[in-house]
């Protein structure tokens, strides 16, 4: 009897097939009256807050699909709310909530800023759940110079702000209040940009970057002044706008040192030794000497050279020796001295006078100041000449002088008058205006 009911029961009440899927796994369960409580106390399945079941059944065969809500903190206005929830996206996490997100309002899941559409899906969930913070936006006003703007933003900061609006802060550029500054409601950003200008400085062109508002502040920026006889332009009042040019033109007077070379002076001799007529010229080497100068600027352009003292000298110049052979010849007088010692051929008495550079023709600073009239620069050992009296390039000795070679001419050297060359660093060589006997070489 118990068999029969048993089996007759089993007809009145049959049993479904049901598959229980659950984290990822699939369980195969038998239910009779109840298929979704029967099946998931088989599958040892325990709800949770916000869990949702899906279900579908055909014929004797059923499936439950459990869909787990996540715990996820709601941070907003201050508060805080705590939901399980199957959402997908933060958008529908806030909806949940209750929380509408205003323009301007900016979200962060687990601290990274995001949208409504971003999917909660992949997101790994720590202990405590998924974290969504709601920054409400602020009303805020920004002038950009003259340019205001209205808005609402959430950033947190001037700095993000500004970002916010794609401006890039250069340096020059002037901010109010500080970059770092914690945005609030109804703040006032001022953004004042600087502007790129032209300064061509003593013909030398750069770029500035400035918040100079007239050319007044430019000057002032340069620490340069402009006077009386000097160039400025435009005017000092000009306003600064962006492709501004502004050319100065100063008068600077600076000391300068020079390294000069110093010409070897040429040393005659004579050897018995030597044939007649023939010469053995040994080269000497240049020396040098450290001058000082006072130079005139103006506009970037030399215009004056004073010289400030005689120089020093850093490196002596070894003469030149011209050696004339004598052997064979006939005897020439011979003249002895601590600068020359050889022959001659004879003796004429001048009135000699002395200069140097500054009795020229060309003012200083010109290339050819000092030139002669036989291209030489005047020195120690070049001498003026009358060419009627004693020609051009003829080797003489002067007593008290020394050698010399007449390399130069003169409106006031005429018959017997010579001029003696001395560098101009010797200052007044004093030696006046005297009579003496020189020894003609040549």
């Amino acid at each position: 009897m118990i068999v029969v009911l048993a089996v007759f029961g089993s007809r009145l009440f049959p049993s479904h097939n049901v598959t229980v899927i659950h984290d990822g796994e699939a369980f195969n369960v038998q239910a009779t009256f109840d298929t979704r409580s029967e099946a998931l106390a088989a599958a040892a399945v325990a709800l949770n807050p916000g869990d949702r079941i899906f279900q579908a059944t055909g014929g004797q065969y059923s499936s439950l699909a459990i869909q787990r809500a996540r715990p996820v903190t709601v941070n907003v206005d201050g508060r805080l709310a705590r939901l399980n929830t199957t959402a997908a996206t933060v958008g529908g996490v806030l909806a949940a909530a209750g929380v509408n997100l205003q323009p301007g309002d900016s979200v962060y899941l687990d601290g990274k800023l995001t949208t409504s559409r971003g999917a909660l899906a992949g997101v790994p969930a720590a202990a405590a759940g998924i974290s969504l913070t709601v920054v409400r936006a602020r009303p805020v006003t920004v002038m950009i110079d003259t340019l205001r703007v209205e808005m609402m933003s959430s950033a947190a900061t001037v700095d993000a702000l500004l970002q916010e609006l794609g401006m890039t802060v250069r340096e020059g550029d002037l901010v109010r209040p500080a970059l770092a500054t914690p945005l609030s409601s109804g703040l006032t950003v001022r953004l004042a940009k600087a502007r790129t200008i032209t300064v061509r400085l003593d013909g030398k062109e750069q770029s500035l970057y400035t918040q100079a508002q007239t050319v007044a502040d430019v000057l002032a920026v340069l620490g340069v002044n402009p006077g009386a006889g000097e160039v400025l332009d435009p005017p000092r009042d000009t306003y600064v706008t962006n492709g501004l040019v502004i050319t100065i033109g100063l008068t600077r007077i600076v000391d300068e040192e020079v390294e000069e070379k110093i010409s070897p002076r040429v040393v005659y001799e004579t050897d018995p030794n030597l044939t007649a007529g023939s010469v053995r010229e040994v080269p000497g080497s240049d020396g040098l000497r450290l001058m000082k100068y006072r130079v005139t600027y103006k506009n970037g352009e030399e215009t004056a050279r004073e010289q400030l003292d005689g120089g020093t000298i850093l490196v002596e110049a070894v003469p030149t020796r011209h050696i004339t052979g004598t052997k064979g010849s006939h005897p020439k007088p011979i003249l002895t001295s601590p600068e020359f010692n050889g022959t001659y051929t004879r003796k004429v008495t001048v009135r000699a006078t002395w200069y140097n550079a500054a009795g020229g023709w060309w003012a200083p600073g010109d290339p050819n100041y000092g030139r002669t009239a036989t291209g030489a620069f005047v020195d120690k050992g070049i001498c003026a000449v009358d060419p009627e009296f004693i020609p051009l390039n003829t080797r003489f000795y002067v007593p008290g002088y020394g050698p010399c070679i007449a390399a130069d001419t003169g409106g006031a050297v005429k018959g017997n008058v010579i001029d003696l060359g001395f560098p101009e660093s010797a200052g007044d060589p004093g030696w006046g205006n005297q009579y003496v006997e020189i020894y003609i070489l040549d």
